[in-house]
């Protein structure tokens, strides 16, 4: 009984092609050297976002993986695989879809509670191997690995970092992860500030909203200066768009609640009081002065199941 489980052608010389419109005005404009030469490209990020690189990812190289199921009999390996891609939630899954299929075709059952009982006692070395891999990965790229992914192979070390090799391993990750946290911290601080003597209220106030060591708020003097710096932000003079793209960044900001606006528009567009209404929860005193109490977004609604 079976276990769960065209070619492309230049077409001739490439000068006796018609340019298209829009590319004989670029280069024009390039030619010319003056305004339509030296546009920005659309795709080029606004002066304010955001643009620090993407941290890498964890990626072990599975060789402990490899090894632990190599050591299985050949008819555990497949439900191995299943354990180690879906847990044993995975497997009870596997068994039902495959009794099921195997009741439509007028089959017998496979034996649920023994393949059960097989999985929950082979996975505890398998779950061992897979977190060697992985904390491997995470000591050799303790300096620029993804924090989440750093952070997730300690914390499964709690169950998985068996024996004094792999529960020293644990700990050289540990400490090359606090390592890491503060000086991060301490880097993330001069960023804001950096951000903040050019101006740059809007990124000052998305970075203020990452801080890489958690429950480590900003020093006082630095909060009172972006609470000020975002507050100036924020006048009657203010271009509404420019106004919801301050909030936004306040409402995610941990001076989200002491920030107050120099002045408000006089006549609010729609989509100045929809950003408001959206972010009311978290700016509540600035929803209050737009006349809107706060109130949770709505829910977004599922999709419909169909039959």
């Amino acid at each position: 009984t079976d276990g769960p489980g065209g070619d492309r052608r230049d077409g001739g010389d490439r000068r006796s092609r018609p340019q298209r419109d829009g590319q004989r005005d670029s280069q024009r404009g390039g030619e010319r050297g003056g305004e339509a030469g030296n546009r920005r490209p659309r795709n080029r990020p606004a002066a304010d976002s955001n643009q620090n690189p993407r941290a890498k990812r964890l990626r072990p190289r599975r060789i402990h993986r490899k090894a632990a199921l190599a050591g299985l009999p050949e008819d555990q390996r497949l439900l191995a695989k299943i354990l180690l891609r879906d847990g044993v939630p995975g497997v009870r899954s596997a068994i039902e879809n495959q009794n099921k299929a195997s009741e439509a075709a007028g089959e017998p059952p496979i034996p649920a509670a023994l393949l059960l009982k097989l999985a929950e006692r082979i996975h505890p070395s398998l779950r061992i191997a897979d977190w060697q891999d992985r904390a491997e990965a995470a000591l050799a790229g303790i300096d620029d690995v993804d924090l989440r992914d750093l952070r997730s192979v300690v914390v499964a070390a709690e169950q998985s970092a068996k024996g004094e090799e792999n529960k020293a391993l644990a700990e050289q990750i540990r400490t090359g992860l606090a390592a890491r946290v503060e000086r991060e911290h301490q880097a993330w601080m001069v960023d804001v500030t950096s951000a903040l003597d050019d101006d740059r209220v809007v990124r000052a106030l998305r970075l203020s909203s990452r801080p890489p060591k958690a429950g480590a708020p900003l020093p006082i003097p630095l909060m009172d200066r972006l609470t000020a710096m975002a507050a100036a932000g924020l006048t009657a003079d203010t271009s509404q768009d420019r106004w919801a793209t301050v909030l936004d960044a306040i409402s995610l900001s941990p001076v989200h609640t002491r920030v107050v606006p120099e002045g408000l528009p006089a006549e609010p567009n729609e989509q100045l009081l929809a950003a408001v209404k959206r972010l009311s929860m978290s700016v509540p005193d600035i929803a209050r002065a737009f006349g809107i109490e706060p109130t949770p977004p709505p829910r977004a609604r599922r999709g419909r199941t169909r039959s």
